[in-house]
């Protein structure tokens, strides 16, 4: 890895870090696809004392079972295992994305139609940061998002965090 006189890693160079996420997607991704699930999110640490963590977070179309989660968990962490991807020790966690999962990818923002969501974006997009609203879709890169009775569109590269939230008063009227 190639760094500056300042210790900064070079474009195009990678930190041994972003190196050792990058080969734990390209094995992780393929093996949770082949139980029928998709890797949502994937987060890894190594504190400078104590364990490192490795987090999975697994979805598929009508939500993910307890068993299934369980399932991979073995199946990732023999995996990891044979490959010793990640140095010294470290806990592996695979979880569903919850209620309020990150939109992360285009096809989420397309899954999720008809859902609320909150937007966090870059810089101010019409006067705000944060919008919620529900999701109308994708379309030529840029989320629509139904707020009241407009709809605001915002580039996908404007875009900092999204995710789905939950309608409370919806629910205490379900309920």
């Amino acid at each position: 890895m190639k760094k500056t006189e300042t210790g900064q890693v070079l474009p195009g160079e990678t930190t041994p870090k972003a190196a050792i996420i990058s080969r734990l997607e390209e094995l992780i991704r393929p093996l949770v696809e082949s139980q029928g699930g998709d890797l949502v999110d994937l987060q890894y640490g190594m504190p400078k004392r104590g364990r490192g963590f490795l987090r999975l977070f697994v979805d598929r179309a009508g939500g993910i079972t307890i068993e299934e989660l369980t399932r991979i968990n073995r199946i990732v962490g023999g995996l990891l295992e044979v490959h010793d991807v990640i140095p010294g020790a470290y806990t592996l966690e695979v979880s569903s994305p919850g209620l309020t999962r990150a939109l992360k990818k285009p096809e989420d923002y397309q899954r999720y139609v008809g859902r609320l969501v909150r937007v966090t974006t870059r810089a101010p997009w019409e006067g705000r940061q944060v919008h919620s609203g529900i999701l109308q879709g994708l379309e030529d890169d840029q989320v629509c998002l139904k707020e009241g009775e407009s709809v605001l569109r915002i580039p996908l590269d404007e875009i900092a965090r999204a995710r789905l939230d939950i309608d409370l008063k919806k629910m205490s009227k379900e309920g």
